[in-house]
C-alpha cells in the first residue's frame, strides 16, 4: 500500500510540474522542479526508506514521459523549448540524485 501511495504522490507531482513549467518562464520551471523534489523528499521522510523515493520518482516519470510524447491530435504538453528541456533533464537529474540522499 505504501508503494501505491508513493507512486500516486510522484504522479501528482509530475502532473503539477507539467502544468506549472510554462507559467512565468523562469519561475515556473524552478517551482516545478523544486516542488517535485520536495514531494520526493517528503515521501522518503514519511515512509522512511529510499525504495519509496525511487517509486515516487518512477511515478513522476510516467506523466512526464506521456506529456513529452505526441498525443492523439499531435499535441505536446512538454514542448522542445528551453523550459521543457529544463524540466525533463534537470528534473530527472535532481530526482535521481535525491534518491541517494538518506531518507
Amino acid at each position: 500500500m505504501k508503494s501505491i501511495y508513493a507512486l500516486i504522490a510522484g504522479a501528482f507531482a509530475g502532473i503539477a510540474a507539467i502544468f506549472l513549467h510554462l507559467i512565468l518562464p523562469p519561475l515556473g520551471v524552478m517551482f516545478a522542479i523544486i516542488g517535485s523534489a520536495l514531494t520526493v523528499w517528503a515521501v522518503g521522510r514519511f515512509f522512511g526508506l529510499r525504495r519509496y523515493k525511487a517509486i515516487a520518482v518512477a511515478g513522476w516519470l510516467l506523466p512526464i514521459i506521456k506529456g513529452a510524447s505526441l498525443g492523439v491530435g499531435n499535441e505536446l504538453l512538454i514542448q522542445g523549448n528551453p523550459q521543457g528541456a529544463a524540466l525533463v533533464f534537470l528534473g530527472v537529474f535532481l530526482l535521481v540524485i535525491l534518491i541517494f540522499f538518506p531518507a
